[in-house]
């Protein structure tokens, strides 16, 4: 149990297996003589029933309590050794570069520009991190990235979905800055996976009859999916771009600029920016057809 107490009389524990619970770490039952109430890590003791480290934090981080654990999301964050990551900044400037496969939610990770790519694996950019501490060029970039991942749970793409009237309202407000998504979390219905060759880009229309999906289509309109395994697709391009969100006209496409110059007027003056992806999206098996049986269904003599 990473949070929380445990009710008398409904639960078990293993004698003698220590590990796991909190994830990972040594459960340390000795602290207050109680079952699963204190934790040992690396970097921390770690108290169940509040949800809190005992000590500091050995890394100072403006931007949350020192006594914070798992980035204060105790139900979905594993952190076997007390330190865990995800939004990535620039050494030099201290400007977001983006995210790993897992999104805008944890501590920062901080590494050269060239080295950065969109979506790029969490482990792989952990072997990249240069520290919060020490890693920027200047404290002026050290700076920059504080005032940007103390409002980074205000963004609208903090939760890796995006909605048409988040979408409308960062194209008002954004100021031109990217959004960053999470793939799973983007609805593929009604494209099956049969109709995506496996390997080959397939630019989807999510606005047109044949693959109208409300909510998909007046967000991101055509989607290119490339299908990685069974149901498994990489959502955009190599580079994590999925769409650029504006209200530009498109020679020889009437019907999508006649809807587009509808979307335009809805969403009022703004400035475009691009849609980026993170994680793997998924699409459904076809259901196998029916089978007619003549012996059980056919006419009988």
């Amino acid at each position: 149990m990473r949070g929380g107490s445990l009710l008398p009389g409904r639960n078990w524990q293993s004698d003698t297996y220590r590990f796991g619970a909190a994830g990972g770490q040594e459960m340390d039952d000795e602290i207050y003589g109680a079952t699963s109430t204190s934790y040992t890590a690396e970097y921390w003791q770690y108290d169940t029933r509040i949800a809190r480290r005992w000590n500091l934090d050995p890394v100072d981080k403006p931007w949350m309590s020192p006594y914070h654990a798992f980035s204060n999301k105790f139900i979905t964050n594993i952190d076997p050794n007390g330190a865990n990551d995800s939004p990535i900044y620039d050494s030099a400037t201290g400007d977001l570069l983006g995210t790993d496969d897992q999104g805008l939610q944890g501590d920062a990770i901080v590494m050269d520009s060239k080295d950065f790519k969109q979506g790029m694996k969490h482990e792989d950019a952990q072997k990249l991190d240069k520290g919060w501490l020490n890693g920027f060029a200047s404290a002026e970039a050290r700076m920059s990235m504080v005032r940007t991942h103390t409002s980074l749970n205000s963004r609208p793409d903090y939760d890796g979905q995006l909605t048409l009237e988040e979408a409308n309202e960062w194209f008002r407000t954004g100021n031109g800055q990217p959004l960053f998504v999470d793939a799973a979390q983007i609805d593929l219905s009604p494209v099956f996976s049969d109709e995506l060759p496996l390997g080959q880009g397939v630019p989807v229309n999510f606005a047109s009859l044949s693959n109208a999906n409300l909510e998909t289509g007046l967000v991101y309109g055509t989607i290119l999916l490339t299908r990685t395994t069974a149901t498994d697709v990489r959502i955009g391009s190599n580079n994590g771009l999925i769409d650029t969100y504006d209200f530009e006209q498109q020679p020889g496409r009437t019907g999508r600029n006649i809807a587009t110059a509808i979307g335009g007027a809805v969403a009022g003056n703004g400035i475009g920016f691009q849609i980026r992806g993170y994680g793997t999206g998924r699409v459904r098996q076809r259901p196998p057809a029916p089978v007619h049986n003549p012996g059980l269904w056919g006419p009988k003599f």
